[in-house]
């Protein structure tokens, strides 16, 4: 079987190499075999599985989630079990839309009361940011502090 050297991984999968070393110590990637002289040699599907792992973190799956699913793929798991997880992330995600939208009104809402000229002093960005106006984040009314 034809092996692959990490610089050839790197390069194929768009992943560098500190990155690949550091999934094979996160377990997502199979520690590769060695040759005689200790250099790491891999089989050409360590591409697709990296591929694999990079497409997953961009739909924001953590690297636990991802060796979940790696873990599932690879025993020929139940598709109920990637739906679920699935499902769990997108929940996650549509909770931080929520959150990131409250933010960019809070910061819209203080954006607009500055007029970006003149002294800090005053600022009403800063105002607010300091407790000294009302607080619009998006939290104000649920944090106790």
């Amino acid at each position: 079987m034809k092996t692959i050297r990490i610089g050839e991984l790197a390069e194929l999968s768009g992943i560098g190499k500190e990155t690949i070393r550091f999934y094979e110590r996160q377990s997502l990637l199979p520690r590769p075999r060695r040759t005689a002289s200790n250099y790491r040699r891999y089989p050409p599907e360590a591409v697709r599985r990296l591929q694999f792992i990079r497409r997953a973190k961009a739909l924001g799956f953590t690297l636990d989630e991802i060796r979940e699913l790696l873990s599932l793929q690879d025993a020929n798991g139940d598709r109920a079990q990637v739906k679920r997880l699935t499902e769990r992330k997108l929940s996650q995600i549509r909770a931080r839309i929520v959150e990131l939208s409250r933010m960019e009104d809070a910061l819209s809402r203080m954006h607009a009361q500055c007029s970006g000229e003149g002294a800090v002093q005053g600022c009403p960005i800063i105002e607010t940011l300091a407790g000294h106006l009302p607080d619009t984040s998006p939290h104000a009314a649920t944090t106790e502090e």
